[in-house]
């Protein structure tokens, strides 16, 4: 693949981080600028073809950070090619250059390809159950 760049996110990148966004999960997102936000695209010919959200969360009792992955989207031709590895070692870089604990990961039962992609990234599963309860 030629031209292959992993980065971090731009606001002129918007257009085509929602086009992922609601290919993958029927959402969209705004502009936003926040340094517990850190976004990553990865762009090939051009392109933005994946995406991934990393939110650093304090942990106050432990006075260290650890990382949420959220958002991980790569564009449907561009599946199977390595641009989810390079987003979570792009995540990864980032969190250990801001001394964090770990990175932490939800996935829905049914993304099979995804569990098999976070594993051989180095990710495991733990033996846990998530609970939530929405804000009405």
């Amino acid at each position: 693949m030629n031209n292959v760049i992993v980065r971090n996110y731009k606001d002129d990148d918007l257009n085509a981080v929602n086009e992922l966004l609601k290919n993958s999960f029927s959402i969209e997102k705004e502009s936003f600028d926040d340094p517990v936000f850190f976004e990553i695209v990865v762009e090939a010919n051009d392109k933005v073809r994946a995406y991934l959200l990393l939110t650093k969360v304090l942990n106050p009792i432990e006075k260290r950070h650890y990382f949420l992955v959220d958002y991980v989207c790569v564009s449907e031709e561009y599946r199977r090619q390595g641009f989810g590895k390079k987003l979570l070692d792009y995540a990864y870089m980032i969190a250990k250059r801001e001394n964090g604990m770990y990175l932490q990961l939800t996935c829905s039962y049914f993304r099979i390809a995804a569990h098999h992609l976070y594993e051989a990234c180095g990710y495991v599963k733990r033996e846990s159950d998530i609970y939530r309860k929405e804000i009405i």
